[in-house]
């Protein structure tokens, strides 16, 4: 298989590291020319990976091309580009549309748009999907878990939750750093708290049917921690700050398309 990407930010090169380290065969990566130490660090580790003159030449190797530009650049430089009619595309651009990539890409017709993180690199990841074919969630099914999304609604309201990626490593820090305040040794209050919250994420995973309330009702045992703990962050308002920033974030996602 034949893979490209135009654009080797954070984002593709964690894709890019975690193709290379995954069970997927017989492939070959081309890379653009844009953002040269990414470039240079990849194909020096991966010998499947390889660096192109031009954004055209990573087209004209490749059967899927997937765009990691930024937004600010992204229709300009695609508007330069040739594609085939033969082209899987798949977008990780946040603010270009489905239908906007489609005319900027024609005559390529087989498109997805895509919210990789870069904890792909562990192949534990969800990554939603709009438009998904076969071949792309076959792709990502390597390196995470593919969710197929209806709509891009629903595809820009789960893009907002990853501007939450920095509050919730906050909030472990911060419980990280209670926890050694009061006598636990660092650096095992940090593995604690990592491995808490792992474990029980991995809980609501396994789950037959996810259901928040319910996990949370079942921690709650009578005149216990956790019924203490939740009555007072519930009274405090701390959850609504969270749906507060939510809000704002996918309000300013909103103008940006």
């Amino acid at each position: 298989m034949k893979l490209g990407f135009i654009g080797v930010g954070k984002i593709a090169s964690a894709v890019i590291e975690g193709l290379c380290t995954s069970t997927i065969e017989n492939i070959n990566i081309y890379l653009s020319p844009r953002n040269k130490d990414n470039v240079a660090k990849l194909t020096n580790r991966f010998s499947n990976t390889q660096k192109m003159q031009s954004n055209q030449e990573v087209l004209d190797a490749s059967d899927v091309i997937f765009i990691a530009l930024r937004p600010t650049d992204a229709e300009q430089e695609l508007a330069t580009l040739q594609f085939n009619e033969h082209h899987t595309v798949i977008s990780f651009i946040p603010y270009l549309t489905y239908t906007d990539l489609k005319k900027l890409v024609q005559p390529a017709h087989q498109i997805s748009r895509a919210i990789p993180l870069p904890t792909v690199v562990n192949h534990n990841c969800p990554i939603p999907v709009f438009n998904a074919t076969a071949l792309v969630l076959q792709i990502f099914n390597h390196i995470g878990q593919p969710l197929s999304v209806k709509n891009e609604n629903e595809l820009h309201s789960i893009w907002t939750l990853t501007g939450l990626i920095t509050p919730f490593y906050e909030l472990m820090g911060s419980l990280s750093d209670w926890t050694n305040s009061n006598g636990v040794a660092k650096e095992v209050a940090n593995q604690y708290v990592s491995d808490l919250f792992q474990s029980l994420a991995y809980t609501a995973q396994k789950a037959e049917t996810i259901d928040f309330d319910e996990l949370a009702n079942h921690a709650a045992t009578p005149n216990g921690m956790n019924e203490q703990a939740g009555k007072e962050i519930r009274e405090k308002g701390t959850h609504e700050i969270y749906k507060t920033a939510a809000d704002n974030l996918l309000a300013n996602f909103m103008k940006n398309l």
